[in-house]
């Protein structure tokens, strides 16, 4: 993605990518952990903080309202990949 690129939520580009670091490949849209975080991506996180992570993890935004926002929707992730091994937070 160029630092060009403006966010949108219809981009395929603009959407959580997750590797499995046993295997070093990137999880599936129909694993378990991407169906939590697409979940919560889709159902559960607002334009801002869609806005905002992809400014943080992409473009290196480490402007205080993007890393705020951006840490909210991490935190949303935690819990919820947590949840799927048992393990509690």
């Amino acid at each position: 993605m160029s630092d060009t690129h403006q966010f949108c939520d219809h981009c395929e580009l603009c959407r959580p990518a997750l590797l499995d670091m046993g295997t070093g490949k990137v999880f599936s849209d129909d694993s378990p952990v991407m169906i939590a975080v697409n979940k919560i991506w889709n159902n559960d996180s607002t334009y801002a903080q869609r806005k905002a992570f992809i400014a943080v993890t992409v473009h290196n935004s480490r402007l205080d309202q993007d890393m705020r926002l951006a840490h909210t929707l991490i935190d949303k992730f935690k819990a919820a990949l947590t949840a799927l091994d048992g393990t509690p937070t």
